[in-house]
């Protein structure tokens, strides 16, 4: 009920996030294979923060049982997507080189701050309530998309991959984990909670975008 308040609020955002130029050209097989390989490089580099924040969630768990869930949440999305992912790059013709070459654009730098931030919060319903989007967005993409057929058989699996039963137990899961959370706040870590929920929305559309657009720093940006 509190999740799909949160989601009513920006319900706009989140269809054209499901719209994005880059989602309906993944899903028709138009999408530039540039594009493609720059979304997977970045996200890849999202993936590797994103549980690391998963990890602060599990310190921030007030009870020995959420911290559990937690875990099984981390285990499942390692055993559902991470995976895939493993396994899916090499077959597309990504390399260890590209992987050790590769710099974070400023959406992907800009949405791993934004979780960084909202775990340095200190509660574990405000870093969960941020986690979020980036797990109910992709399950409903692959819904929406599930009949697709995408002339690019690689990007047909990759939109498959979050239809899978695995990873739509994990959502369930975590969905659960944030209404509970949420039942539980005062109206300022609720106030929080929505807040973090709405940014990683507009953090989800923003980085559809930034694949599409293969968006870079302006300047010269190192980075260690």
């Amino acid at each position: 009920m509190f999740v799909h308040g949160f989601q009513e609020e920006v319900g706009d955002l989140w269809q054209e996030t499901l719209q994005h130029p880059f989602v309906r050209s993944l899903a028709d097989g138009t999408l530039e294979k540039e594009a493609f390989y720059y979304y997977l490089l970045q996200d890849d580099y999202y993936l590797s923060h994103f549980e690391k924040v998963i990890e602060k969630s599990v310190e921030q768990a007030g009870t020995a049982e959420l911290a559990t869930e937690m875990r099984e949440v981390q285990v499942r999305l390692q055993q559902s997507e991470l995976l895939m992912r493993e396994q899916f790059y090499p077959r597309v013709g990504l390399t260890e080189r590209d992987f050790s070459e590769r710099k974070p654009a400023p959406t992907a730098y800009h949405y791993t701050s934004h979780l960084y931030r909202m775990a340095d919060f200190g509660s574990f319903g405000v870093t969960i309530a941020a986690l979020l989007p980036c797990y109910a967005l992709y399950a409903d993409m692959g819904k929406m998309y599930e009949g697709a057929r995408s002339s690019e058989p690689f990007y047909q699996e990759l939109l498959d991959s979050y239809v899978d039963e695995n990873y739509q137990k994990v959502v369930l899961q975590q969905k659960r984990l944030v209404e509970q959370a949420a039942s539980m706040a005062d109206a300022r870590e609720l106030a929080l909670m929505k807040q973090a929920f709405q940014i990683s929305v507009e953090m989800e559309w923003a980085f559809f975008d930034m694949a599409y657009k293969k968006q870079n720093w302006r300047g010269s940006v190192n980075y260690v």
